[in-house]
């Protein structure tokens, strides 16, 4: 009997990361931790004797993942001494013609559904029935309602479902009903494609991307991990799941406020404060600046001046404004040509537009010296 499985996926293992910072370097080694996590996720499951690793689509980030890394993937799950797994393929690592699965030969320990209809594996010893589809194309605007009204589930089995998608999505990532889903009367539904790790007050879970893949990925990541009981009484499976954290650097976004008072060593040691060094010299940074700074104060060269502080640090200046009076500026200067040049852009009908020209041009010519 089934009594503990893992949930998980969204690997994205062979994932192109790009940063701002050294080319490839940090890409290379995020790179690396994708696979220190995969590692840990073989080793909790053999240590702690999991029966059961559900893999909820995009393992693998493209088709063109190398096949050494398809074969490596594969030797680690041989090497699970009692786990069964079972995969669906989702809409990065679709099993198309030059699907990543075909790549290598899998272990007998392994099911992967390669059909876009719902179909099931029965796992005896585990008296577990595994319900599932694989995406074989990148797009999906429909649900094949079709294939899923059919399948019929034994009561006196585990029943679960296996899909990747976007409950309540309108788009092209296979949308999905989650009150349809829920009254077939699954188990448990072990769903993939979102990022962000949650359980929902019913049946249905995702399990998030085991590690975060960029800025907008924040809070716990990790796996899943769900037991069940049975309640005899009632004649029914209790599933409960959590999620297990694995260790990892995480994408942290900060607000700086800078004043027109400010120096620039000043707005250096604002930056530096935002975070113990600990965690600096952990963890992925993105700076963003607001408010309005002394326009002879460049900011060109402050992410080279960062970098000792941080393992990695990025910064973000769009919102951050010079400090100038444009109505003043052009009273003062209306009988010279820099005065006429910005008068032209004034008649620039985006307002924004406007805006933004005017305020580059003004910043161009202080650091020029046409401006003080």
């Amino acid at each position: 009997m089934l009594t503990t499985f893992i949930h998980t996926g969204d690997f994205h293992l062979g994932r192109p990361f790009t940063f701002k910072q050294q080319g490839n370097y940090y890409g290379k080694n995020r790179r690396k931790e994708l696979w220190t996590a995969f590692e840990f996720t073989i080793e909790f499951a053999n240590a702690k004797r999991i029966p059961l690793i559900l893999i909820a689509g995009d393992l693998f980030d493209s088709a063109n993942v190398l096949t050494m890394d398809v074969k490596r993937v594969a030797e680690a799950f041989g090497s699970l001494k009692q786990t069964q797994v079972v995969i669906i393929t989702g809409n990065h690592d679709y099993h198309g013609d030059n699907s990543p699965y075909e790549k290598a030969i899998w272990p007998k320990n392994v099911y992967i559904f390669k059909e876009d209809v719902f179909r099931s594996v029965y796992i005896e010893s585990l008296n577990t029935e595994i319900f599932g589809m694989s995406w074989v194309k990148n797009q999906y605007r429909e649900f094949p309602e079709r294939s899923f009204n059919a399948l019929k589930l034994e009561d006196t089995r585990y029943n679960i479902l296996l899909a990747h998608g976007e409950v309540g999505g309108q788009g092209t990532y296979l949308p999905l009903d989650l009150r349809l889903l829920e009254s077939k009367g699954f188990d448990t539904i072990a769903l993939g494609h979102i990022h962000k790790p949650g359980i929902s007050p019913g049946k249905a879970a995702y399990c998030g991307s085991p590690v975060p893949l960029n800025f907008g990925e924040t809070g716990e990541h990790g796996f899943l991990v769900s037991r069940i009981k049975v309640d005899t009484e009632n004649q029914q499976f209790i599933t409960t799941s959590g999620i297990n954290p694995i260790p990892s650097r995480s994408y942290q976004t900060r607000e700086i406020v800078v004043g027109p008072e400010q120096s620039y060593n000043e707005i250096i040691d604002m930056v530096v404060n935002c975070d113990s060094y600990e965690k600096r010299q952990q963890d992925f940074y993105r700076i963003q600046f607001t408010g309005f700074i002394d326009p002879e104060i460049q900011l060109d060269w402050i992410d080279e001046d960062l970098e000792e502080a941080f393992y990695y640090v990025e910064t973000d200046t769009s919102r951050l404004e010079p400090d100038i009076d444009i109505e003043q500026l052009l009273e003062e200067n209306k009988d010279n040509p820099v005065g006429q040049f910005l008068e032209a852009l004034k008649n620039i009908q985006d307002p924004e537009v406007r805006k933004k020209a005017m305020i580059y041009s003004i910043e161009a010519m202080v650091g020029e010296g046409l401006l003080r």
